[in-house]
């Protein structure tokens, strides 16, 4: 692809957004409250949103690489992707080593180096590094579906087998293969990008939201009171998916000035990096303010601390993604990691 897509520098920022909005439910105080009332339910089903963060990722992943045969190519990618852990690590051990207590022998540390968890979301580069690997070999099958109709058929059947079977609490299908979802987004991602779909962005992004309260309601009226009793999904389950789809075929081919467009090209190099370094900020931003932690003031705690967040973890993912080119000999960047 030689021309830069706006629309799909859009959906990583909305993505990077929505992984600190996720996270920042951690330490906003909403797993300790009783889950009654509208505020509890607007809460939930702005987390709901958030929860599509790694599916937009992932197919992004399967609409930018879907072309990709050439494995040389394709693994030459994880180059520029493991420096810059690399160099997040570096960043990440010592704060957590010596400011937030996280005391560790230097085994320890190197350990965790190599095992992908000396930044606490590197869940996400151990998990990308095998779905490169199967890149190349995935892109054949595809490739051999000239169809549409085989191309759908292939979706449909991913989606059975990941994410229907969280979709209620009622066993609609077994979950043996519940875990290979990644693969479900890629090859969302690729159909995406071979059929071209389009649905007007103000309609795809009120079906999502539209999902988002229902799953909120949902949440709320099935308990009386705790989180743990009520109905959860996770990434990989059906309702999800929507929300992930909807986002991603209104958006991917919006229309944006060129003036923003560059500002979300400069925020999408960012990303990668920010995922790396935002949990950096969550540890002790949200604990400046303990008395915001009420749903009353979760709108407050968005706009003054999960926002900024998010806008500084884009400014110092940048930087390292700068670095990381620097260091590495494919241009194409780390960033590609958060497609």
């Amino acid at each position: 692809m030689s021309k830069r897509e706006p629309g799909l520098d859009l959906l990583r920022c909305i993505a990077l957004l929505f992984v600190v909005t996720f996270h920042s439910f951690l330490n906003n105080g909403y797993y300790s409250e009783p889950q009654v009332g509208a505020s509890m339910w607007l809460a939930g089903s702005f987390r709901w949103l958030s929860v599509s963060c790694i599916g937009l990722f992932l197919m992004l992943t399967g609409y930018l690489k879907c072309e990709k045969t050439d494995m040389k190519v394709c693994y030459r990618g994880l180059l520029p992707v493991l420096i810059a852990y690399f160099l997040a690590a570096i960043i990440s051990i010592p704060i957590r080593h010596f400011l937030f207590g996280d005391t560790q022998s230097f085994s320890t540390w190197l350990s965790r180096l190599f095992s992908f968890s000396a930044v606490y979301y590197g869940w996400y580069v151990e998990m990308y590094i095998g779905l490169v690997l199967l890149i190349p070999f995935v892109n054949m099958v595809l490739e051999r579906l000239q169809d549409a109709k085989a191309l759908l058929g292939l979706c449909a059947v991913m989606l059975v087998i990941t994410a229907l079977p969280g979709a209620t609490p009622i066993v609609l299908f077994p979950d043996h293969w519940r875990v290979i979802y990644p693969l479900t987004y890629y090859i969302l991602g690729a159909a995406v990008r071979k059929l071209q779909p389009r649905i007007h962005p103000l309609i795809g992004v009120f079906c999502a939201i539209s999902v988002s309260a229902v799953l909120g309601a949902a949440t709320v009226l099935s308990t009386d009171s705790k989180l743990s009793e009520a109905l959860v999904w996770e990434f990989a389950d059906l309702w999800i998916a929507c929300i992930v789809v909807c986002l991603f075929v209104s958006l991917y081919r919006i229309r944006i000035p060129a003036s923003v467009g560059h500002i979300l090209a400069f925020g999408a190099s960012g990303c990668y990096g920010g995922y790396l370094l935002s949990h950096l900020f969550d540890a002790w931003c949200y604990k400046l303010l303990p008395s915001w932690r009420t749903p009353d003031r979760y709108a407050l705690v968005f706009f003054c601390i999960t926002l900024p967040i998010f806008i500084v973890s884009v400014l110092l993912g940048a930087m390292l993604e700068r670095i990381s080119n620097r260091l590495s000999s494919h241009r194409k960047g780390a960033s590609k990691c958060l497609r």
